[in-house]
């Protein structure tokens, strides 16, 4: 066995294998690059039927994808479209609509300490009882008003 030098024969650095058969082109793109480069203001729709009369199948995609090919169209670059905002719009903390209090940061007594338990829990049971109160002061009203 020969030893053959390390690039020779493999895979190149790049990740490309020379012995790998080049990409076939795709004969209704071709037609679509040719006939664009030719008369740029071309319409889809003149451009398939051109298409059609050579039994070449083309699609929408094709049509704007030569054309941002050939710069006759901007091409946003890759990675800009609505998954990347919707991935930097959830990243960034999320706004609050106009007229909302700011978020604190933790509610006043729960700071975690059992005293700051127990007067979370006091504090519960008196909004509890004002609320019954209420309540039972708007069952009386309601029944004075309907018994009449």
């Amino acid at each position: 066995m020969i030893p053959r030098p390390a690039n020779e024969g493999g895979p190149k650095q790049n990740g490309t294998d020379p012995m790998a058969a080049k990409k076939k082109s795709n004969p209704a793109m071709e037609f679509i690059v040719a006939t664009l480069k030719r008369n740029p203001k071309t319409t889809y729709a003149d451009l398939a039927k051109a298409a059609g009369k050579k039994r070449l199948k083309i699609y929408p995609i094709m049509y704007g994808r030569a054309q941002a090919m050939l710069g006759i169209v901007k091409q946003a670059p890759r990675g800009q479209g609505k998954a990347a905002k919707a991935r930097v719009a959830k990243a960034a903390p999320a706004r609050r609509g106009p007229g909302r209090p700011r978020k604190t940061a933790s509610a006043p007594g729960m700071d975690g300490t059992i005293e700051g338990i127990v007067a979370a829990v006091k504090s519960s049971e008196q909004d509890k009882t004002r609320y019954r109160k209420a309540l039972e002061r708007i069952q009386d009203i309601l029944s004075d008003a309907l018994a009449s």
